[in-house]
């Protein structure tokens, strides 16, 4: 007889063996699986809400800056107006202020 013949059925034993062995090596079982993907969803749900504060945060401080701006812009309106209202009785005052001396009356 053949060696072939001989240890064909011990040859077959070991590829099954040993496919079996990958095979289960390989695979992770369903509930394996799903306490992973619980795992990752309770992760990412925590990241996503983490998000939603940062952007509420985001919007509330973009308001309060736009705000802010609007109000610099209205004192900057008004000191202008100011000013243009000083330079106005400036020139009152300079007048007054080279104007002869007054003699009281009496």
């Amino acid at each position: 007889m053949s060696w072939l013949k001989n240890h064909a059925a011990s040859g077959r034993v070991v590829a099954v063996i040993m496919l079996g062995g990958l095979g289960l090596s390989a695979c992770a079982s369903t509930s394996y699986v799903d306490e992973r993907i619980a795992a990752v969803n309770s992760r990412i749900d925590q990241v996503d809400a983490r998000v939603q504060t940062a952007t509420q945060r985001a919007d509330a401080a973009a308001n309060e800056a736009r705000a802010a701006n609007q109000a610099a812009q209205a004192a900057a309106t008004d000191a202008r107006t100011a000013n243009q209202r000083l330079d106005q009785l400036g020139g009152r005052v300079d007048t007054l202020e080279q104007a002869p001396a007054r003699t009281p009356r009496g």
